[in-house]
C-alpha cells in the first residue's frame, strides 16, 4: 500500500469518526423540526449568491492565467472551479488538483502553472480573509474581543518565533527556488518554472483594481450567503448581518481542519456559536449540521452538472478539431 492511498483511507477514517461524532451529539428530531421550518426562499437566494461568488473565483483565475501566459475560458474555468468543489465533498483537498487538471484539458494549459496560479489564489484568499477579521473585530469588538485575544492574538504571541521563522524560510525558499530556476521561454520551461510562472501570474495581472475587487467580492457573497442561511432558521435569524461576518470567520477556520464534507466546519461554527454568542449546544450543533448540509447539497449538485458540461464541451471541442 502506496503512501497516497494510506492517506486517503486514513482521512476517511477521520471523517467517519467525526461524522459518528457529529451523529451521536444531534438531536436529530430537533434538528428535522428546525429544518423543516426553514425560509426556503432565503436558502435559494443564498445559493444564487454562493454561486455568484464561485463564478467571481473564476473570472479571477481567468486573470492570473491571463497574466501567466495562458488566458482561460471564464465559463469553462467556472465550470472545473465547481466540479473542484464537487471533488472536495469526499476529500478535502482533492478538488484544486481536479480543477487544474480539468482546466489543462479544456484550455491546453500547463497543469503546473495552473497549480502555481491556485497557490497564488489560497494567498491571496489569506489576505483577504485577514482582512475580512480585522472588520469583523472593529464592527463586532465587544462580541469577538474576549474571543479574539485568547484564541488567536494569544496563541500568535506564543509561537510569534515560531511563526517568523516559518515566514523567513519559505520566503528564503522561494528566492533560492527562483535563483536556481531563472525565468526561461514558456517552451523551454521546466516544471519548476512553470510553478512559478503560476505563483508570480498576480504581479503581472493588468487589471489590479478588478482583481482584488472580485478577491473582496468573493468573500462579501460567502458574508452575505451566511447572512441568509442564518436568517432562514429560526434558531438563528435574530443574530445580525455583524455577527454573520463572525460566524463566516468560524467557518472559515474549520475549512483549514483537512477533513472532507465539512465536518471541521461543523464544529468550528457550533463550538464558536457557543462560546461567543451563548447558543446552547444542541442549537449549535443543529445549524452546524444545517450549513455543512447546504453546503455539500450545492455543491454536489452544481459541480455534477458543471462537470457534466464541461465533459461535453470538451468532447465537442475535440470532435472540431480533429474534423
Amino acid at each position: 500500500m502506496n503512501k497516497k492511498t494510506l492517506s486517503r483511507i486514513l482521512m476517511l477514517v477521520l471523517a467517519l469518526a467525526v461524522f459518528g461524532y457529529i451523529g451521536y451529539k444531534t438531536d436529530w428530531t430537533a434538528t428535522w423540526e428546525a429544518i423543516q421550518g426553514a425560509h426556503y426562499g432565503l436558502i435559494l437566494v443564498g445559493s444564487l449568491i454562493m454561486a455568484l461568488a464561485h463564478f467571481l473565483r473564476a473570472y479571477r483565475w481567468s486573470l492570473l492565467g491571463e497574466s501567466s501566459g495562458y488566458p482561460l475560458n471564464k465559463r469553462r474555468a467556472f465550470y472545473s472551479v465547481m466540479a473542484g468543489y464537487l471533488v472536495n465533498a469526499a476529500t478535502s483537498r482533492g478538488g484544486e488538483v481536479v480543477r487544474c487538471a480539468l482546466t489543462a484539458k479544456s484550455e491546453k494549459a500547463p497543469v503546473e502553472t495552473l497549480i502555481g496560479t491556485v497557490i497564488t489564489e489560497r494567498i491571496i484568499d489569506l489576505l483577504t480573509m485577514a482582512f475580512m477579521a480585522f472588520l469583523c473585530l472593529v464592527i463586532q469588538f465587544n462580541v469577538i474581543s474576549t474571543f479574539a485575544f485568547e484564541m488567536v492574538w494569544t496563541p500568535l504571541k506564543s509561537n510569534a518565533l515560531m511563526i517568523s521563522l516559518i515566514l523567513a524560510g519559505g520566503i528564503f525558499s522561494y528566492l533560492v527556488a527562483k535563483k536556481l530556476f531563472p525565468k526561461k521561454e514558456k517552451s523551454e520551461g521546466g516544471l519548476i518554472q512553470k510553478l512559478l510562472s503560476g505563483i508570480n501570474s498576480v504581479f503581472a495581472v493588468k487589471q489590479k483594481g478588478t482583481f482584488w475587487g472580485v478577491s473582496l467580492g468573493i468573500w462579501v457573497c460567502y458574508w452575505m450567503s451566511m447572512y441568509l442561511q442564518l436568517e432562514a432558521l429560526e434558531i438563528t435569524a435574530h443574530l445580525t448581518i455583524g455577527n454573520a461576518l463572525t460566524v463566516l470567520l468560524f467557518s472559515s477556520l474549520g475549512i483549514i481542519i483537512p477533513v472532507p464534507g465539512g465536518a471541521g466546519v461543523w464544529y468550528s461554527i457550533a463550538y464558536g456559536l457557543t462560546l461567543v454568542f451563548g447558543f446552547s449546544e444542541a442549537n449549535a450543533t443543529t445549524f452546524g449540521v444545517f450549513t455543512v448540509a447546504f453546503s455539500n447539497i450545492f455543491h454536489i449538485v452544481l459541480g455534477g452538472i458543471c462537470y457534466g458540461l464541461l465533459f461535453f464541451e470538451v468532447q465537442r471541442n475535440e470532435q472540431i478539431e480533429v474534423a
